[in-house]
């Protein structure tokens, strides 16, 4: 049993993310230090009032109904910031009835993830909730496959296998591990998965794109609709002005008002960072959460807990780098990763090709593989390193065209 597991695990991973930080320009470090400090504070905070208010649908809709009306004075004075189309891209604003129809399911899913994410830090440490969504990236992936945003492929599952290996060691070493909490985590990262691909089906189909705080407007109001519906059914005896009086109506402020800022502080660092320093500052993120729940409310971690995490936390940077590109890991995860890491380019496999037959002046015929369309080698492109098998002749490289294999000989199998 390990008090301070600051001081020991995820050295690397964090080290390198700070590192990277470390040399941005002020303006950037302090839009990201705002975004991790919110977070952070959101989460353990949350956490806290939860141990003594246990009713997550209702302090849910308290940050959306709150966000509803500070979203709404922004707009009003600075409608820019919030708005949901682009003249200059071409990108068009969304009318009411789009709205509608893409904020009124967006908003249920969310609902489901933010209730269950608030369950589970009831029954569950912090720090193992932080550590589980590690694992948000495969439902993301697992999710879009099955709705078919995502296209299945062998070398984003396996990194996805080491992010599952990774939670699977940090739930066996789960000093008070609970199933109630645990699957209650699980369930908020399935529906942050649906979540995330309804807006890819539904938005960018559209060619509409949000920004988080435009995002706040369209789904705020009917996510506290949705809320408000579930309060009252399942509820409605829970809120009263001595439970508020109890709370503290400035610890209710200020609750609400982070869960705003959160939004602010997610923009702003999305506009001043790129993506890579963004997903970077988010692994230091959520380190500072687990350390943050750790020294706040007196959290404890395994030896074995910090060996699961920081598996899942390797696994979470390959799926990064090998998701944008999987058909250059196809034969071979780590050895794509380490020519990555070095910035050399991959060569192309020796292939070993042999002559499927002859055409009557002497040219050899090559078929790819039984099914597919027979190509005349001297119709090959000297400039493409390969065979690619198409529809029909191959007289030049196509436009999206990979190397899949470098000729070594070509041997006669049948008659000249």
């Amino acid at each position: 049993r390990l008090e301070a597991p600051w001081r020991r695990g995820h050295v690397s991973t964090s080290a390198c993310s700070v590192a990277v930080m470390a040399m941005l320009p002020l303006p950037v470090l302090a839009a990201l230090a705002f975004w991790i400090a919110m977070s952070a504070a959101m989460t353990i905070f949350n956490a806290s009032l939860l141990q003594g208010f246990r009713h997550p649908v209702w302090l849910t809709f308290w940050h959306q109904i709150v966000s509803t009306m500070l979203v709404s004075m922004l707009r009003l004075l600075k409608p820019s910031l919030v708005a949901t189309g682009d003249e200059k891209a071409g990108r068009p604003a969304l009318t009411f009835f789009s709205a509608v129809r893409i904020g009124v399911p967006v908003a249920a899913v969310q609902c489901i993830g933010l209730i269950s994410a608030n369950t589970a830090v009831m029954y569950i440490s912090v720090s193992f909730c932080q550590m589980i969504k590690a694992w948000t990236p495969a439902t993301v992936y697992l999710v879009g496959c099955l709705v078919g945003t995502q296209k299945w492929s062998a070398p984003c599952a396996k990194t996805l296998a080491v992010i599952t290996a990774g939670l699977m060691i940090t739930s066996a070493g789960e000093l008070e591990f609970g199933w109630y909490g645990f699957l209650m985590q699980c369930t908020a990262l399935f529906s942050e998965g649906l979540r995330i691909n309804l807006l890819e089906l539904l938005l960018s189909s559209s060619g509409y794109k949000l920004n988080p705080l435009s995002s706040v407007m369209v789904f705020a109001p009917f996510a506290s609709l949705i809320l408000l519906m579930i309060g009252l059914a399942t509820d409605a005896n829970a809120v009263s002005l001595d439970v508020i009086h109890d709370i503290g109506e400035p610890a209710l402020a200020a609750n609400a008002l982070i869960a705003f800022l959160l939004n602010i502080a997610s923009y702003v660092a999305i506009q001043l960072s790129s993506g890579l320093v963004y997903a970077l500052a988010g692994i230091v993120k959520d380190i500072s959460i687990i350390v943050g729940a750790v020294i706040l409310m007196g959290s404890s971690m395994s030896a074995m807990q910090m060996l699961g995490y920081a598996v899942a936390l390797v696994g979470i940077q390959a799926y990064g780098v090998v998701s944008k590109a999987p058909a250059k890991f196809e034969s071979g995860v780590l050895y794509g990763l380490a020519e990555h890491l070095k910035g050399t380019p991959r060569p192309p496999p020796i292939l070993d090709l042999e002559c499927n037959d002859m055409d009557g002046i002497g040219n050899c015929i090559l078929q790819c593989e039984e099914g597919s369309p027979e190509l005349d080698f001297d119709q090959i492109d000297p400039k493409c390193p390969g065979i690619v098998c198409t529809k029909g002749k191959l007289p030049r490289c196509p436009v999206d065209w990979e190397p899949k294999g470098a000729i070594r000989h070509v041997s006669s199998r049948q008659r000249p």
